[in-house]
């Protein structure tokens, strides 16, 4: 079986899936993007065994600087950019294309040679009440009602077309129209559980030993922004620290703004800045560890005695998965993709995500006698391998490809 996965970046979501596709079962696999990803970067094993082409230069990519009218054009002619490249290189023609359709199209390979197409159904913005609206603490901005929209006209552009569909969770799933229900079916990308896993790492944060007495509380996001909840984990920490200076904060995650339009809302470039100068923060509780790569995050995990997650209702960060799985105890906000996960009481802890004052409460028992809530540490740990292992999710995906491929025949 030859597989062509279609992404604007690599790895992102198709990396470790071609690979374990190569390892386990011999099937070539084929990559077509944009551009090799820092977050995270490739693995070795990635460069060596898989077929990887980028498109050209030439080929924009419809990105925040791109007008929200303009967002459907600009997405579609990355569509034809992939047919011109395909068309010209035999080599990557395959048995089946998997493509995230809301980033870069592949409608237009059903034209070549009718290839069996499957769509990854990331995500269906909403107009209001989840994602880019969700956050009405803040300041509106003009484009939040109508990005949506021109978005999401060229997502369900390419679903149509497409063969079959698949999103990670029910509820990414259920965040498209539900006509198209049927058309979706959910398939988790999977945990390395040997790289996120409980461990016995040296007390040691950026390059400094951190004292046996002191608590660690983790927050990871991709960037530093309103999405993730930044600005709240900073106001939790500030509660945490009126009644506890032995408490160590460790944040890893740059300071780009991936999602929404925080420097619209904050006037402010980095969110971060502006999340600070809203409070008054003990900066010497505070470790800000940048960009760091999965081996170095799960080093870091393994330490945590709390990790927290506080984003709005939308994706749910892959940092999530990964802390479950390395037995952190996790506490996370209120809101329906993180109840698809956590069990509250007996997975993780879940408080209303906009109430600092009960995210601190159940912050506190924690950090007051970590060991008594190392039970829950473990069972998210024995869930992820039952659910979300690479193991567990790895097969089904493989049979679900291989269903699509048979209907060329």
């Amino acid at each position: 079986m030859h597989v062509l996965f279609v992404h604007r970046a690599f790895p992102a979501q198709f990396g470790r899936l071609a690979l374990e596709l190569t390892e386990r079962y011999g099937w070539k696999c084929s990559m077509l993007v944009q551009h090799l990803s820092k977050c995270p970067s490739p693995s070795p094993a990635m460069l060596q065994k898989l077929t990887i082409r980028t498109l050209p230069a030439s080929a924009a990519s419809p990105n925040s600087g791109t007008p929200w009218p303009q967002q459907y054009g600009s997405t579609i002619q990355l569509g034809q950019a992939v047919f011109e490249v395909v068309r010209q290189t035999p080599e990557l023609w395959p048995d089946l294309v998997v493509g995230h359709g809301g980033l870069i199209p592949t409608l237009f390979l059903r034209g070549l040679l009718n290839w069996p197409t499957i769509d990854y159904c990331e995500y269906y913005f909403a107009s209001a009440g989840r994602d880019l609206t969700y956050r009405t603490d803040l300041a509106p901005v003009e484009p939040a009602p109508f990005f949506p929209r021109c978005i999401n006209a060229a997502t369900l552009v390419n679903l149509t077309s497409a063969d079959a569909g698949y999103a990670p969770t029910e509820w990414q799933r259920r965040s498209f129209p539900e006509r198209f229900w049927p058309k979706i079916e959910v398939h988790f990308d999977g945990v390395d559980m040997q790289l996120y896993r409980p461990r016995q790492s040296p007390r040691t944060i950026a390059g400094n030993s951190v004292p046996a007495d002191t608590r660690i509380i983790t927050y990871v996001a991709r960037g530093l922004e309103s999405m993730r909840g930044f600005d709240l984990f900073l106001r939790l920490a500030g509660r945490i620290l009126r009644e506890r200076s032995d408490v160590l904060f460790v944040v890893a995650g740059d300071e780009e703004i991936y999602y929404g339009w925080d420097k619209l809302r904050t006037g402010s470039a980095s969110f971060k800045d502006w999340a600070l100068k809203q409070g008054s923060y003990d900066l010497s509780r505070f470790v800000f560890l940048g960009h760091v790569e999965p081996e170095r995050l799960a080093e870091v995990l393994a330490l945590s005695d709390l990790h927290v997650y506080l984003s709005v209702p939308f994706v749910l960060s892959w940092s999530f998965f990964d802390a479950l799985a390395s037995g952190c105890v996790v506490l996370a906000g209120d809101v329906l993709p993180v109840r698809e996960v956590i069990e509250p009481g007996k997975t993780g802890l879940v408080e209303p995500l906009m109430d600092t004052e009960c995210l601190a409460q159940a912050a506190l028992k924690v950090v007051a006698n970590p060991a008594q809530f190392k039970p829950l540490g473990r069972a998210a740990r024995e869930m992820m391998e039952r659910r979300y292992s690479l193991d567990v999710a790895i097969p089904p995906i493989k049979d679900f490809f291989e269903r699509v491929a048979q209907r060329r025949q």
